[in-house]
C-alpha cells in the first residue's frame, strides 16, 4: 500500500483508518471528523502528501480488497461490491474498471 513513513501524522491516521474501515460507509465528513479536521482542510492536506483525492485513495483501497475478493471467493460481483463499501454495483464496475483496466467479471473469469 502507501509508504506513510513519509506523512504527517494525520494523513497517516487517514489512511491507517480507511485501510480497517474500507468496508464502510466512509464519507469525507465521517474522516474529517474522526480526524478533528475541517473537511476542506483535511481535502487539501490529503491531496498535498499523497497526490490523490481520499476518493481517489479510497477507491483504490476498495479495488486492491475486492480483486481478492473475486479470485479467493465465489460471491457475485454485487456481493464483492456490497463487501468492500460499495452500496452500488454499478459504481463499483466503474471504479474497478478505471483503476485496473477490465471489468470485475473479466478480471475473475481471467483470473480461473
Amino acid at each position: 500500500m502507501e509508504d506513510k513513513k513519509n506523512y504527517s501524522f494525520h494523513v497517516r491516521k487517514a489512511i491507517d483508518y480507511t485501510i480497517q474501515n474500507y468496508m464502510e460507509s466512509l464519507t469525507l465528513i465521517d474522516i474529517s471528523t474522526h480526524l478533528g479536521l475541517n473537511k476542506c482542510y483535511f481535502c487539501n492536506l490529503f491531496k498535498k502528501e499523497t497526490g490523490k483525492t481520499y476518493s481517489q485513495f479510497l477507491n483504490e483501497v476498495r479495488i486492491e480488497k475486492s480483486k481478492n475478493l473475486l479470485i479467493k471467493s465465489n460471491l457475485s460481483t454485487l456481493e464483492v461490491a456490497l463487501s468492500v463499501g460499495y452500496n452500488n454495483q454499478n459504481y463499483f464496475t466503474i471504479a474497478f474498471k478505471k483503476i485496473t483496466g477490465t471489468t470485475p467479471l473479466k478480471y475473475k473469469n481471467k483470473s480461473l
